[in-house]
């Protein structure tokens, strides 16, 4: 099947809807972020802005959908229980690598219930891995919550100011989690 190409104005309109409305959400509580705020801050009717929604918070999911794709891209290859260390190193960039959109969803208590719906999402999306294949399925939904706790490590040292340079933070973050998964492999 091959892939329709955009017409360049909707590409420009829904990039700009979404600059706007990461730009929003880093100043503005989300639910202060309404659909005539983005439509005036992006120069464009609300009308076309519902030509690509159909409310704000699909700016939203298309934006998390985005960035849950590219993350699973990354780490498609690599099994949850052998290759930690290489998917602790991969969120750590992944995350140090995106906006401040991306951050502050990811580190502010405040935007816990978006970051949340991202972490399912990828969980979901994790739990079809072949490292879980024929595990019994309470074990496997205690490894995906244990493989959440990356996520708790990385807003721990974004809060406490980035203190340990990025690379010995992978290193403390993986002997950390790996001594776990160390543990649960010797079961």
């Amino acid at each position: 099947m091959t892939e329709q190409k955009q017409d360049p104005r909707v590409i420009r309109t829904k990039e700009a809807i979404q600059t706007v409305f990461k730009q929003m959400v880093c100043q503005l509580p989300y639910e202060k972020i309404t659909v005539k705020a983005i439509a005036d801050a992006a120069k464009i009717n609300r009308n076309t802005f519902y030509l690509h929604y159909n409310c704000v918070d699909d700016v939203l999911k298309e934006i998390q959908s985005r960035h849950i794709s590219e993350y699973i891209e990354r780490v498609k290859d690599l099994t949850y229980t052998e290759d930690y260390p290489e998917l602790v190193r991969s969120f750590f960039e992944y995350n140090e690598a995106q906006d401040d959109f991306f951050k502050k969803v990811t580190c502010d208590s405040h935007f816990d219930y978006i970051r949340e719906r991202m972490q399912n999402r990828v969980t979901k999306q994790s739990s079809t891995s072949t490292s879980f294949k024929g595990m019994d399925e309470s074990v496997k939904n205690i490894l995906l919550t244990y493989n959440n706790c990356v996520v708790y490590l990385y807003r721990q040292w974004v809060s406490d100011g980035r203190k340990i340079p990025l690379k010995k933070m992978i290193e403390l973050a993986t002997t950390l989690l790996e001594s776990g998964m160390s543990g649960f492999r010797k079961m």
